[in-house]
């Protein structure tokens, strides 16, 4: 997002370019800041962002859910942040501590990744072990965040029961998916 302008989407859109992708990575200002070293405000992100639907190109927004030091709370703020987004898909994506990476060498240093585990691709469950946000809390907040982010907020108490990994939840979740898609088609 912060290197948009509303020349540059032109040009590549009138060269033919089909759509975007942009990683948002987290919605809360100051966490992505001091966490992964991403200063720009969220009015930035927003004000990027609504000079692409200007344009009229379709894009994407990424999402980093299970950062260290997360919260089961915090994913609100990258919920909030996305439901002031007009974009044709939102994904959610666990966090991989790559090796190599600052944030690796944090989550050995924090005990949350075990020293050398090779981790996997980042659509699948976490590999993090956080006190504060359990695997299976960060699973259910990373399937219901799409359903967070396009429902109601009156709906939220249900959604929250949908995190649940056990068959009521699941049940309760594929019956939001269901009706998020009849939503979205129709």
């Amino acid at each position: 997002p912060e290197t948009i302008t509303e020349k540059r989407v032109k040009e590549l859109a009138d060269i033919g370019m089909f759509r975007m992708a942009f990683g948002i990575e987290h919605g809360n200002h100051e966490f992505r800041k001091r966490v992964i070293n991403r200063s720009l405000s969220n009015e930035m992100i927003i004000a990027s962002l609504k000079v692409v639907n200007k344009v009229g190109v379709n894009f994407s927004v990424n999402n980093i859910l299970v950062l260290p030091y997360e919260t089961w709370d915090l994913p609100f703020d990258t919920i909030n942040l996305n439901r002031q987004i007009v974009s044709d898909d939102i994904n959610a994506f666990s966090f991989c501590p790559f090796h190599g990476s600052q944030l690796r060498v944090l989550c050995e240093k924090e005990g949350y990744i075990e020293q050398g585990r090779i981790v996997r691709s980042y659509g699948k469950t976490t590999t993090l072990k956080m006190p504060q946000y359990p695997p299976e809390q960060i699973e259910g907040m990373r399937r219901c965040f799409v359903l967070y982010t396009k429902m109601s907020k009156d709906r939220w108490p249900e959604i929250e029961k949908a995190e649940s990994l056990t068959p009521e939840g699941s049940k309760i979740w594929e019956n939001l998916c269901n009706e998020i898609k009849e939503i979205n088609y129709n």
